[in-house]
């Protein structure tokens, strides 16, 4: 696991349900957004997929019932908070891979910082 930003310095979270009860996500894109934070910026995860974000919400019992759209609504937000790097099939439905922007990453923290 890596440490925290240099941003959030002396906030620790040991779950993604202790980082989700911090930042209090209000819409579905944010809260694919703390979920995709979790994976990429602590767990250290080089690449996210709408398929992990979507099973980490759930197993929080906070599950997206369109994580792709959720998804859609962060990448064209500008500046983008998401950036879509890889899609694997023809098929609308294929396999998308994300990567959570600078942006992005600044947002959650400006969600963190709301509540300390």
């Amino acid at each position: 696991m890596k440490e925290s930003s240099p941003q959030l310095a002396g906030l620790s979270f040991s779950s993604l349900a202790e980082l989700f009860d911090a930042a209090q996500p209000q819409t579905n894109g944010e809260k694919a957004l703390v979920a995709g934070y979790w994976i990429q910026i602590v767990q250290g995860a080089e690449e996210l997929t709408a398929h992990a974000i979507h099973s980490e919400l759930k197993n929080l019992g906070h599950a997206v019932s369109n994580i792709t759209l959720a998804l859609d609504q962060l990448k064209k937000r500008k500046p983008a908070l998401v950036h879509q790097i890889r899609k694997s099939g023809k098929a609308q439905q294929a396999r998308k891979t994300y990567k959570i922007t600078k942006e992005g990453v600044k947002a959650v923290e400006a969600m963190l910082r709301r509540e300390t």
